[in-house]
């Protein structure tokens, strides 16, 4: 069984709370008369987007896969999902990530001759 478990560090907390805070102000100055904030909660929920994990990229002394999506120390395992991006847009990641598996999908199509040796 594999338990996953994650929380806010409270440098997150404090970006998040300064952000609402520059948020509130920009649409204040903008004319708003009315804003309701969110709570910034304390743990994270089914909605939160979690990423990071196996990082992408080309050096594989610091990161865990290629920009195909493949592990550096085991060439024929590809790694789905939103773990290879280091972070995230201004918008939700699941298409990016849906993006990413399919390129890493395709790629191992590609290459299978030579990643199941």
């Amino acid at each position: 069984m594999i338990r996953i478990t994650a929380e806010y560090k409270q440098n997150e907390l404090a970006v998040a709370e300064f952000m609402q805070e520059k948020m509130e102000q920009w649409y204040r100055e903008a004319g708003a008369t009315e804003i309701v904030r969110g709570g910034l909660g304390r743990t994270m929920g089914v909605s939160t987007h979690a990423y990071g994990g196996t990082r992408m990229g080309d050096n594989a002394e610091t990161n865990v896969v290629n920009r195909f999506g493949v592990s550096h120390e085991v060439p024929n395992l590809g790694v789905a999902g939103a773990s290879v991006m280091g972070t995230s847009g201004a918008r939700n990641p699941t298409l990016t990530a849906q993006a990413l598996s399919w390129r890493t999908a395709q790629h191992i199509v590609d290459q299978w001759s030579t990643l199941a040796d």
